[in-house]
């Protein structure tokens, strides 16, 4: 379903039972997969494709040469920059921005209002909550137990994720420590600084 109003770039090809929203703009040579739903005044530059069973909420901007997988959710006002790319089952909040030639991996989870640096890249089956990333890391297995754990530097904060919990580097250190966990304690912090330039 096409609104009279809504705008589609030359060479485009959409797949069955597609819905653009009201007003939306859609570039040159753009590539839309079956059941895709784009909400209203949304605009999608040009080259840019999209899976099957895509939703993207109102007021959203896709740059030039765009890839999203299949199942790919992203919420209202959103802005994502060139050239970037979104594995399968890709959620993504509200407000979030991505710079440019950015690289998600599949099914992978950004909360609201997330901001990610031009040239970022996420592995699979990634959570960031809330958080603007201009550098990250993810450790993985550092005592055997399989356990990951991603600290992020917003350029004036660094965060620690962690199963269950979320919080400062120095917060993490002293449950850490309060457990018994001396080698988190040391290792995440020395990182941490890594990460930020402390170091």
């Amino acid at each position: 379903v096409i609104p009279d109003y809504s705008e589609l770039g030359d060479g485009c090809t959409l797949g069955d039972r597609c819905t653009l929203g009201d007003g939306c703009k859609i570039g040159n040579g753009c590539t839309l997969g079956n059941e895709c739903k784009i909400g209203s005044w949304c605009k999608l530059g040009d080259g840019c494709t999209l899976g099957d069973e895509c939703k993207i909420g109102d007021r959203c901007t896709l740059g030039d040469g765009c890839t999203l997988g299949d199942e790919c959710k992203i919420g209202s006002w959103c802005k994502i920059g060139d050239r970037c790319t979104l594995g399968d089952g890709c959620k993504i909040g509200n407000e979030c921005t991505l710079g440019d030639e950015c690289k998600i991996g599949d099914r992978c989870t950004l909360g609201n209002e997330c901001t990610l640096g031009d040239g970022c890249k996420i592995g699979d089956e990634c959570t960031l909550e809330n958080l603007k990333a201009v550098k990250w890391c993810t450790l993985g297995n550092v005592d055997g137990s399989g356990r990951q754990i991603l600290i992020v530097w917003d350029g004036t904060q660094t965060k620690v994720r962690a199963g269950c919990f979320l919080g400062t580097v120095e917060a993490f250190a002293e449950k850490a420590a309060s457990e018994g966990k001396h080698l988190y304690a040391k290792m995440i912090p020395a990182v941490a600084n890594i990460l930020s330039g402390k170091n």
